[in-house]
């Protein structure tokens, strides 16, 4: 009897399962270009003003306990860089601006920072959709490039514009020469981030 049954409902749960089920259409090429599209990570919309910098903590990074905050990039920055051997390579930058530094981290591959090497300045342009670009001049002293307090209030007066923000940055190595650039879509807030910094 139990054979029975199972022979019974065995087939029944197939076709069951077989039959009414959604057929998945073959994209048409014009579909599949609007994906490839979409797919690009050079178009993707970064997130609202509102979202684009968040305060941290140094301390989990230096193990100690003392409460030294920074404010970064609540996600990330894509952009790309030259060298010799590499060309439009994928490129991760990240803010780390406290009450007396304003740096930016680069993370070539996406992952291996940028460290000093013998280069001795970086000269940065800063351009906005409107005005003149901002040119500045700044030290990678160990894995950060740190830009002086007159050209970081610079930049932060760039950035509460709210308008895109182009950075493009070449160092003077002799032996590694190498060019980065990325853009910022919505940089405003950041002196409302710095306000509420240590309190």
């Amino acid at each position: 009897m139990r054979h029975l049954i199972l022979l019974i409902i065995v087939p029944a749960i197939f076709l069951a399962c077989g039959t009414n089920q959604p057929k998945v259409a073959k994209p048409s090429e014009e579909n599949k270009n609007d994906a490839a599209k979409v797919a690009q990570p050079a178009t993707a919309a970064q997130p609202a003003a509102e979202n684009m910098w968040k305060i941290a903590s140094y301390s989990g990074q230096l193990g100690d306990s003392k409460n030294a905050y920074y404010i970064t990039n609540s996600f990330a920055i894509w952009g790309t860089y030259h060298k010799s051997n590499v060309d439009n390579t994928e490129l991760k930058v990240k803010f780390l601006i406290d009450r007396v530094s304003f740096c930016i981290k680069l993370y070539e591959y996406g992952q291996k920072i940028v460290t000093k090497g013998d280069e001795t300045s970086y000269k940065i342009t800063v351009r906005p959709v409107d005005g003149e670009p901002l040119l500045v001049t700044a030290k990678n002293v160990s894995d950060r490039i740190f830009i002086n307090e007159s050209d970081a209030k610079n930049i932060i007066n760039l950035f509460e514009k709210g308008e895109r923000i182009t950075f493009s940055m070449i160092n003077d190595s002799k032996t590694d020469p190498a060019s980065y650039a990325f853009s910022i879509d919505h940089p405003k807030g950041l002196i409302d981030v710095l306000g509420k910094l240590g309190k």
